[in-house]
């Protein structure tokens, strides 16, 4: 399901239960804003940019660098590509994330696509702190029940729970939401156990009056390793061709 505009979710509110508790209606309202601002009508209609993903693990330090694409879609989830530049033993490796949720990793050493399975989604993602789930698209409001935890001048705290049915990884999350950016700049990621899995940084910078996340620090604190993806050359509305997220593009090699 798309998220939905600001608008109508505060529509939506004012017509909730009036018995409801206020603090409920606020987390609702503060949630459905990060997902309209992340991937909804307030965000941008597409994006191209240069990564470079640096992942720590021990003393060892592998940096790799990746072109994305994502394109926003009007009453349904993003579409995602990305595909690996350098270095030379993952360069042509692709991955796409489509409206429908669907999700295609392509290996080019063994000239296959592979379409990831829900029970696969917690995987790590090329030996990163990331997993396929994180790199998805998507609103939270959409698998979370929110909660209103703490406020102060700067920032909310949201507990966002599980919802009963819902695929997705994490069984908990406590996100800090930026009240100037209205996004998330910390969550908190918890397993089925209730123990603090992993925790993402985000910074972010304004671009076209956009705030995008430039920087994101996914930390797992199971492993004690951490990845940080930077976004460079950031180009936001611009135009990408529709026969960009496909399955016959996700196999071609990158040129340049």
């Amino acid at each position: 399901m798309k998220r939905h505009s600001l608008l109508i979710a505060s529509i939506a509110l004012l017509l909730a239960v009036s018995a409801a508790p206020a603090a409920a209606q606020d987390a609702a309202a503060i949630l459905a804003g990060v997902d309209v601002h992340s991937g909804g009508n307030l965000a941008p209609k597409d994006m191209q940019s240069n990564m470079v993903m640096t992942i720590t693990q021990g003393n060892s330090v592998k940096v790799r660098e990746i072109r994305a694409w994502t394109r926003n879609n009007p009453d349904k989830d993003d579409d995602r590509l990305m595909k690996f530049v350098s270095p030379a033993d993952v360069r042509d490796v692709g991955f796409l994330v489509l409206n429908d949720g669907t999700m295609y990793i392509y290996l080019p050493e063994f000239h296959r696509t592979r379409r990831i399975a829900s029970s696969n989604r917690k995987d790590s993602f090329m030996s990163s702190d990331f997993s396929y789930d994180d790199l998805g698209t998507g609103d939270f409001a959409q698998s979370y029940d929110p909660t209103l935890r703490e406020e102060n001048a700067d920032a909310w705290v949201l507990e966002l729970k599980r919802k009963p049915g819902s695929d997705k990884t994490y069984a908990k999350i406590m996100m800090t939401v930026d009240k100037g950016k209205g996004m998330p700049i910390k969550t908190e990621l918890y397993d089925d156990g209730g123990r603090l899995w992993k925790t993402a940084e985000q910074t972010y910078t304004s671009i076209k009056d956009f705030w995008i996340p430039t920087l994101i620090k996914m930390t797992d604190h199971k492993k004690n390793s951490n990845t940080i993806m930077e976004m460079k050359g950031v180009k936001v509305n611009e135009g990408v061709g529709d026969d960009l997220f496909t399955e016959r593009n996700l196999v071609r090699k990158i040129q340049g």
